[in-house]
Protein backbone atom coordinates (compact mmCIF):
# COMPACT_ATOMS: atom_id res chain seq x y z
CA UNK A 1 0.00 0.00 0.00
CA UNK A 2 1.24 3.72 -1.23
CA UNK A 3 1.67 5.65 1.96
CA UNK A 4 -0.17 9.46 1.96
CA UNK A 5 2.00 11.98 1.15
CA UNK A 6 0.92 14.29 4.35
CA UNK A 7 0.16 12.92 7.58
CA UNK A 8 -2.79 14.90 8.67
CA UNK A 9 -6.51 14.40 9.40
CA UNK A 10 -9.66 14.42 6.75
CA UNK A 11 -10.06 18.16 5.57
CA UNK A 12 -13.59 18.07 6.62
CA UNK A 13 -12.81 17.82 10.64
CA UNK A 14 -10.14 20.88 9.76
CA UNK A 15 -13.04 23.08 8.14
CA UNK A 16 -15.71 21.99 10.95
CA UNK A 17 -12.98 22.99 13.06
CA UNK A 18 -11.89 25.87 11.83
CA UNK A 19 -14.91 27.35 11.18
CA UNK A 20 -16.07 26.46 15.13
CA UNK A 21 -13.02 28.15 16.33
CA UNK A 22 -13.39 31.66 14.23
CA UNK A 23 -17.05 31.59 15.26
CA UNK A 24 -16.86 30.62 18.89
CA UNK A 25 -19.97 28.55 18.38
CA UNK A 26 -21.01 25.41 16.91
CA UNK A 27 -23.82 26.85 15.89
CA UNK A 28 -22.78 29.85 13.81
CA UNK A 29 -20.24 27.31 12.62
CA UNK A 30 -23.15 25.16 11.39
CA UNK A 31 -25.00 27.48 10.05
CA UNK A 32 -21.63 28.96 7.58
CA UNK A 33 -21.07 25.56 6.86
CA UNK A 34 -24.55 25.21 5.77
CA UNK A 35 -24.82 21.80 7.61
CA UNK A 36 -26.44 20.42 11.05
CA UNK A 37 -24.52 21.48 14.64
CA UNK A 38 -24.85 17.96 15.43
CA UNK A 39 -22.21 17.57 12.19
CA UNK A 40 -19.96 19.75 13.36
CA UNK A 41 -19.84 18.52 16.86
CA UNK A 42 -19.40 15.50 15.25
CA UNK A 43 -16.12 16.60 13.44
CA UNK A 44 -14.37 18.28 16.17
CA UNK A 45 -15.12 15.03 18.32
CA UNK A 46 -13.46 12.86 15.47
CA UNK A 47 -10.73 15.58 15.06
CA UNK A 48 -9.64 15.44 18.76
CA UNK A 49 -9.93 11.34 18.92
CA UNK A 50 -7.62 11.36 15.87
CA UNK A 51 -5.35 13.86 17.55
CA UNK A 52 -5.79 12.14 21.25
CA UNK A 53 -6.26 15.63 22.51
CA UNK A 54 -8.91 18.32 23.48
CA UNK A 55 -9.04 21.18 21.16
CA UNK A 56 -12.22 23.33 22.90
CA UNK A 57 -13.50 23.68 26.14
CA UNK A 58 -17.23 23.44 25.66
CA UNK A 59 -19.75 26.13 27.65
CA UNK A 60 -23.49 26.38 27.47
CA UNK A 61 -23.93 28.59 24.74
CA UNK A 62 -20.15 28.36 23.13
CA UNK A 63 -17.03 26.93 22.95
CA UNK A 64 -13.40 28.50 23.93
CA UNK A 65 -10.17 26.95 22.86
CA UNK A 66 -7.55 25.30 24.61
CA UNK A 67 -3.81 26.21 24.19
CA UNK A 68 -3.64 23.58 21.87
CA UNK A 69 -6.61 24.61 19.91
CA UNK A 70 -5.50 27.92 19.61
CA UNK A 71 -2.19 26.36 18.10
CA UNK A 72 -3.98 24.40 15.27
CA UNK A 73 -6.00 27.26 14.56
CA UNK A 74 -3.91 29.93 13.93
CA UNK A 75 -1.74 27.58 11.40
CA UNK A 76 -5.50 26.59 9.82
CA UNK A 77 -6.72 30.06 9.36
CA UNK A 78 -3.43 31.43 8.08
CA UNK A 79 -3.07 28.25 5.66
CA UNK A 80 -7.32 28.48 4.42
CA UNK A 81 -6.94 32.63 3.85
CA UNK A 82 -3.60 31.78 1.37
CA UNK A 83 -5.46 29.19 -0.05
CA UNK A 84 -8.65 31.01 -0.79
CA UNK A 85 -6.01 34.09 -2.21
CA UNK A 86 -4.69 31.10 -5.08
CA UNK A 87 -8.15 29.76 -6.10
CA UNK A 88 -9.18 33.21 -6.08
CA UNK A 89 -6.58 34.23 -8.31
CA UNK A 90 -6.43 31.03 -10.74
CA UNK A 91 -10.06 31.71 -11.08
CA UNK A 92 -10.03 35.24 -12.86
CA UNK A 93 -7.04 33.98 -14.31
CA UNK A 94 -9.03 31.35 -16.17
CA UNK A 95 -12.19 33.54 -17.03
CA UNK A 96 -9.70 36.69 -18.34
CA UNK A 97 -9.86 36.79 -22.12
CA UNK A 98 -6.43 35.73 -23.90
CA UNK A 99 -5.38 36.49 -27.19
CA UNK A 100 -1.95 35.45 -28.40
CA UNK A 101 0.18 37.10 -31.38
CA UNK A 102 2.87 35.59 -33.22
CA UNK A 103 5.77 37.78 -34.86
CA UNK A 104 9.02 38.01 -35.02
CA UNK A 105 11.46 39.84 -32.15
CA UNK A 106 12.23 43.12 -34.12
CA UNK A 107 8.21 43.47 -34.60
CA UNK A 108 7.57 42.85 -30.95
CA UNK A 109 10.45 45.06 -29.28
CA UNK A 110 10.30 47.80 -31.56
CA UNK A 111 6.26 48.12 -33.03
CA UNK A 112 4.12 45.80 -31.18
CA UNK A 113 5.05 46.11 -27.58
CA UNK A 114 4.34 49.79 -26.98
CA UNK A 115 0.99 49.45 -28.82
CA UNK A 116 -0.17 46.56 -26.59
CA UNK A 117 0.70 49.24 -23.61
CA UNK A 118 -2.18 51.74 -25.64
CA UNK A 119 -4.67 48.69 -25.86
CA UNK A 120 -4.30 48.26 -22.61
CA UNK A 121 -5.12 51.66 -21.81
CA UNK A 122 -8.73 51.06 -23.58
CA UNK A 123 -9.14 47.28 -22.64
CA UNK A 124 -7.07 46.54 -19.44
CA UNK A 125 -9.16 43.51 -19.20
CA UNK A 126 -8.15 41.73 -22.12
CA UNK A 127 -4.33 39.34 -21.69
CA UNK A 128 -2.29 39.42 -24.36
CA UNK A 129 0.81 36.86 -24.84
CA UNK A 130 3.20 37.07 -27.46
CA UNK A 131 4.42 34.21 -29.58
CA UNK A 132 7.90 35.26 -30.37
CA UNK A 133 10.20 33.79 -33.48
CA UNK A 134 12.58 34.83 -36.03
CA UNK A 135 11.52 31.22 -37.94
CA UNK A 136 9.38 31.62 -40.98
CA UNK A 137 6.09 31.57 -39.56
CA UNK A 138 4.80 28.09 -40.11
CA UNK A 139 1.08 27.47 -41.19
CA UNK A 140 -1.40 26.25 -39.73
CA UNK A 141 -0.96 29.50 -37.33
CA UNK A 142 -0.90 28.47 -33.85
CA UNK A 143 -1.66 31.53 -32.86
CA UNK A 144 -4.81 33.84 -32.63
CA UNK A 145 -3.35 36.42 -34.55
CA UNK A 146 -0.23 37.03 -36.26
CA UNK A 147 1.87 40.04 -37.80
CA UNK A 148 4.09 39.35 -41.02
CA UNK A 149 6.26 40.72 -43.04
CA UNK A 150 5.66 39.33 -46.97
CA UNK A 151 6.20 39.97 -50.31
CA UNK A 152 2.56 39.11 -51.69
CA UNK A 153 -1.14 39.16 -49.30
CA UNK A 154 -1.16 36.26 -47.16
CA UNK A 155 -3.71 33.47 -47.86
CA UNK A 156 -5.43 33.66 -44.71
CA UNK A 157 -8.85 35.30 -45.80
CA UNK A 158 -8.95 37.48 -42.71
CA UNK A 159 -5.56 39.75 -43.21
CA UNK A 160 -4.82 43.42 -43.33
CA UNK A 161 -2.00 45.17 -44.81
CA UNK A 162 -0.83 47.22 -41.57
CA UNK A 163 1.83 49.22 -43.53
CA UNK A 164 4.88 49.22 -45.88
CA UNK A 165 8.05 50.68 -45.16
CA UNK A 166 11.81 51.83 -46.53
CA UNK A 167 14.83 50.45 -45.98
CA UNK A 168 17.82 52.55 -44.91
CA UNK A 169 21.08 52.51 -43.68
CA UNK A 170 21.30 53.10 -40.17
CA UNK A 171 24.38 53.58 -37.90
CA UNK A 172 25.32 55.89 -34.71
CA UNK A 173 25.42 59.61 -35.39
CA UNK A 174 29.29 59.41 -35.59
CA UNK A 175 29.35 57.01 -38.08
CA UNK A 176 26.44 58.83 -40.03
CA UNK A 177 28.60 62.36 -39.75
CA UNK A 178 31.30 60.48 -41.11
CA UNK A 179 29.38 58.93 -44.19
CA UNK A 180 27.52 62.37 -44.92
CA UNK A 181 27.18 62.16 -48.97
CA UNK A 182 28.97 58.18 -49.03
CA UNK A 183 28.34 56.74 -52.64
CA UNK A 184 27.00 53.27 -52.64
CA UNK A 185 30.47 52.25 -53.53
CA UNK A 186 31.68 53.83 -50.61
CA UNK A 187 29.02 52.47 -48.39
CA UNK A 188 29.95 48.95 -49.66
CA UNK A 189 32.66 49.01 -48.44
CA UNK A 190 31.79 49.58 -45.11
CA UNK A 191 31.33 47.18 -41.97
CA UNK A 192 27.79 45.59 -42.83
CA UNK A 193 25.21 44.20 -40.42
CA UNK A 194 23.35 41.20 -41.95
CA UNK A 195 20.86 39.15 -40.18
CA UNK A 196 20.84 35.18 -41.49
CA UNK A 197 17.46 34.82 -42.15
CA UNK A 198 15.63 31.05 -43.28
CA UNK A 199 12.60 33.65 -44.40
CA UNK A 200 13.07 34.36 -48.14
CA UNK A 201 10.63 37.06 -47.77
CA UNK A 202 13.52 39.09 -45.56
CA UNK A 203 15.38 41.50 -47.71
CA UNK A 204 19.38 41.40 -47.44
CA UNK A 205 21.90 44.12 -48.11
CA UNK A 206 22.81 42.05 -51.35
CA UNK A 207 19.02 42.56 -52.58
CA UNK A 208 18.82 45.75 -51.33
CA UNK A 209 22.49 47.54 -53.32
CA UNK A 210 20.35 45.42 -55.69
CA UNK A 211 17.12 47.36 -55.85
CA UNK A 212 19.52 50.25 -55.69
CA UNK A 213 21.05 49.60 -58.62
CA UNK A 214 24.37 48.97 -57.25
CA UNK A 215 25.74 45.58 -58.26
CA UNK A 216 29.93 45.89 -57.26
CA UNK A 217 31.63 44.18 -54.79
CA UNK A 218 30.26 44.26 -51.08
CA UNK A 219 32.31 43.71 -48.29
CA UNK A 220 31.74 40.56 -45.98
CA UNK A 221 29.15 41.20 -44.06
CA UNK A 222 28.58 40.42 -39.89
CA UNK A 223 26.36 38.11 -39.94
CA UNK A 224 23.13 37.46 -36.73
CA UNK A 225 20.30 35.25 -36.67
CA UNK A 226 18.22 37.97 -35.02
CA UNK A 227 17.56 41.13 -36.37
CA UNK A 228 17.20 42.93 -33.10
CA UNK A 229 20.93 42.12 -32.37
CA UNK A 230 21.82 43.84 -35.47
CA UNK A 231 20.16 46.73 -34.54
CA UNK A 232 21.96 46.91 -31.51
CA UNK A 233 25.36 46.10 -32.97
CA UNK A 234 24.22 49.23 -35.07
CA UNK A 235 23.80 51.59 -31.92
CA UNK A 236 26.91 49.84 -30.62
CA UNK A 237 29.28 51.34 -33.48
CA UNK A 238 29.87 47.84 -35.77
CA UNK A 239 28.85 49.58 -38.52
CA UNK A 240 25.54 50.07 -41.02
CA UNK A 241 22.39 48.09 -40.53
CA UNK A 242 19.83 47.72 -42.88
CA UNK A 243 16.96 49.84 -41.10
CA UNK A 244 13.34 49.65 -41.35
CA UNK A 245 12.50 53.13 -40.90
CA UNK A 246 8.71 52.41 -39.28
CA UNK A 247 10.26 49.53 -36.83
CA UNK A 248 13.00 51.70 -35.99
CA UNK A 249 11.12 55.10 -35.85
CA UNK A 250 11.37 55.12 -31.47
CA UNK A 251 15.40 54.84 -32.19
CA UNK A 252 15.63 57.14 -35.00
CA UNK A 253 13.56 59.81 -33.13
CA UNK A 254 15.75 59.60 -30.02
CA UNK A 255 18.73 59.95 -32.17
CA UNK A 256 20.50 56.49 -31.33
CA UNK A 257 20.25 55.51 -34.75
CA UNK A 258 20.49 57.88 -37.43
CA UNK A 259 19.32 57.35 -41.18
CA UNK A 260 21.58 57.88 -44.26
CA UNK A 261 18.50 58.98 -45.97
CA UNK A 262 20.21 59.85 -49.65
CA UNK A 263 19.88 56.29 -49.48
CA UNK A 264 16.30 54.75 -49.35
CA UNK A 265 14.47 52.92 -50.70
CA UNK A 266 10.75 50.88 -50.54
CA UNK A 267 10.54 48.18 -48.44
CA UNK A 268 9.36 45.33 -51.66
CA UNK A 269 6.89 44.02 -48.94
CA UNK A 270 4.55 45.29 -46.29
CA UNK A 271 3.56 43.57 -43.23
CA UNK A 272 -0.09 42.14 -42.65
CA UNK A 273 -1.95 41.38 -39.54
CA UNK A 274 -3.44 37.90 -39.78
CA UNK A 275 -6.22 36.11 -38.07
CA UNK A 276 -5.68 32.19 -38.13
CA UNK A 277 -9.27 31.96 -37.97
CA UNK A 278 -11.89 34.37 -39.24
CA UNK A 279 -14.23 33.22 -36.63
CA UNK A 280 -12.48 35.10 -33.89
CA UNK A 281 -13.77 35.23 -30.09
CA UNK A 282 -14.66 38.15 -28.72
CA UNK A 283 -11.41 40.02 -27.64
CA UNK A 284 -9.76 38.66 -30.67
CA UNK A 285 -11.98 40.38 -32.58
CA UNK A 286 -11.55 43.77 -30.08
CA UNK A 287 -7.53 43.46 -30.36
CA UNK A 288 -7.86 42.70 -34.55
CA UNK A 289 -10.15 45.95 -35.22
CA UNK A 290 -8.46 47.84 -32.60
CA UNK A 291 -4.75 47.33 -34.81
CA UNK A 292 -6.95 48.20 -37.49
CA UNK A 293 -8.75 51.16 -36.80
CA UNK A 294 -5.23 52.56 -35.86
CA UNK A 295 -2.20 51.40 -37.22
CA UNK A 296 -3.30 50.82 -40.88
CA UNK A 297 -1.26 53.09 -43.44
Amino acid sequence: MRSKPYDMPPLTMLRAFEAASRRGAFNEAAAELNVTPGAVSHQVKALEKWLGLALFTRGHRSVTLTDDGERLFAVLSHSFRDIAAITASLRNQADTPKVEIATTTAVSSLWLTPRIISFWREYESIQINQQISDRLLQRPIHADLAIEYRLVPPREPEHTRLFGDELVPVCTPALAERLQGASLEELAREPLINMDARNENWTTWAVWFDMMKYHGPIAPARRVNNYSIAIQLAQEGAGLALGWRKLTAPLLEQGALVPLDEHSCAAPGAYYLIAANPDMPEATRTLYDWMCARHVS
